[in-house]
């Protein structure tokens, strides 16, 4: 880390000396009437500028070649206005060689570089336009007014002056973009146009109101010398153009990941949970009944080892289902006819299940696992004789109702019921089951309660968009 520190600091002292000691030394050889030295020196200051606008211009080119996005477009623009600068440094520097000052015809190409950078910038600013604020304002509108300052008091003729209210428009864009973006990398970017022109502006002035172009060359060239020096350092830490918008999204997307995460963290602890203890504690319980039936030759002892391994299958299967639930995707969902399910869950039940309406909900498969698992939490824990399924739409919502006509639910354990492992009952299980329903439904946009059935007896009530194309009641 130090020796690259050390190396950009380097290459920023060899730019600097190279954009300001040749054209000191022009103001000094003029003074002392040193005419051949001076026209070697300002060919050497023509020379470095012309490098370093062709550099700059290869560089933002071969970004823009090697980009996409929001990079693209700046440097698109970019790389056209450096094409343009070049053109202007090429006629004001032959200008100067020749003795000539410069003229409209002259300051054309510069007048024309503005734009597509200008553009850019105007449109950029629209987009972050609501993320601006006061504070981020502040010193653009602080520098902004000193430059207008300076436009009024220096003479000027109307060619230099159209580019320096060209320079207060884009340096206000690009200084309000810099503020903006203060805390990332994009910053580059946007201090380094607005160091480049801000660092024009000066050579402007002297340009219209000195007899020596030595003053002018060198606010130049430093210009140019920076935005080398950024445009070279941004391309090589392959720095990304984004906008708040973009950041914003970003920011939504892994907040989104981070809860998946946590979701699947959880959901891997319930598993485990569950294999080490409950699942584990039935293997040992169907262990010891085998041992006990092999002494003593019980047909009960085998029983319950028999029962005990169905409730070992049950309780993987609601692993399984936990499973699936946590790792499905909730961008693919899609419409399903929630009738269709229901019938296909019906024929796994002996006990009766009557289906009432019809209605199209915006889920995934995993709904089947949610409706089953209540009507199985009907079947075992609540004594009912049948179930209803009854289905409708109400509004842009789809309604299931799952009604049976058991012992029902006191009132004190219904906001208990759908947590994780929360048991109740000598019949209760892993407590998985009506936690994977709410997990379903709330991953589907939708929302899950529990009512009372009259006279006796438990409604749970699943509520999920629909496509409002229902089949015919």
């Amino acid at each position: 880390m130090p020796s690259s520190v050390s190396t950009k600091t380097q290459i920023a002292a060899i730019l600097i000396l190279l954009s300001v000691v040749p054209p000191l030394m022009a103001i000094l050889l003029d003074f002392l009437g040193m005419e051949e030295e001076l026209t070697m020196t300002k060919y050497l200051i023509a020379l470095y500028g012309l490098s370093a606008a062709a550099l700059s211009f290869l560089i933002s080119l071969l970004v823009f070649r090697n980009s996409e996005g929001e990079l693209r477009k700046f440097t698109g623009a970019l790389s056209l206005s450096l094409l343009f600068t070049v053109i202007y440094f090429i006629l004001l520097y032959s200008a100067e060689l020749r003795g000539e000052s410069a003229n409209y015809i002259t300051s054309l190409p510069c007048i024309v570089a503005y734009l597509p950078i200008l553009a850019y910038g105007v449109k950029k600013l629209e987009t972050e336009l609501s993320f601006l604020t006061p504070r981020s304002l502040m010193l653009p509108v602080i520098v902004s007014c000193g430059l207008l300052l300076a436009i009024a008091i220096y003479p000027k003729q109307q060619h230099i002056l159209v580019m320096m209210a060209l320079d207060l428009i884009t340096i206000f864009i690009f200084l309000s973009l810099t503020f903006l973006y203060l805390k990332t990398e994009n910053l580059t970017y946007w201090l380094m146009i607005s160091l480049f022109y801000l660092l024009q502006f000066p050579a402007k002035i002297y340009l219209d109101t000195s007899e020596f172009f030595g003053l002018p060359a060198m606010f130049y060239n430093l210009s140019l010398s920076v935005l080398l020096f950024c445009l070279y350092g941004a391309h090589t830490k392959k720095v990304r153009v984004l906008s708040f918008k973009a950041l914003e999204e970003e920011k939504k997307r892994y907040a989104m990941l981070l809860d998946r995460v946590n979701e699947m963290k959880e959901a891997f602890r319930l598993m485990s949970k569950a294999l080490y203890f409950d699942v584990l504690k039935k293997l040992q319980l169907i262990s010891g009944f085998v041992e006990v039936y092999d002494l003593t030759k019980d047909p009960q002892y085998l029983e319950r080892a028999i029962k005990s391994v169905k409730e070992c299958g049950e309780y993987i299967e609601k692993i399984g289902s936990l499973e699936k639930t946590v790792t499905a995707e909730t961008t693919n969902l899609k419409p399903i006819r929630v009738r269709e399910v229901v019938e296909e869950i019906k024929s796994g039940y002996e006990i009766p299940i009557t289906i009432k309406g019809s209605c199209t909900v915006l889920a995934g498969d995993e709904i089947s696992i949610a409706i089953e698992n209540i009507i199985e939490n009907a079947v075992k824990h609540s004594g009912t004789e049948r179930i209803d399924v009854v289905l409708s739409e109400i509004d842009d919502e789809g309604e299931i109702r799952i009604i049976d006509y058991g012992i029902g639910i006191p009132s004190e354990i219904k906001k208990e019921l759908f947590k994780e492992g929360f048991k109740y009952g000598e019949t209760a299980g892993l407590g998985f089951g009506l936690y994977i329903v709410k997990k379903i439904v709330e991953r589907y946009g939708g929302r899950v309660w529990v009512e009372d059935t009259k006279p006796r007896g438990a409604t749970f009530v699943i509520r999920l968009k629909t496509t409002q194309t229902s089949e015919p009641q």
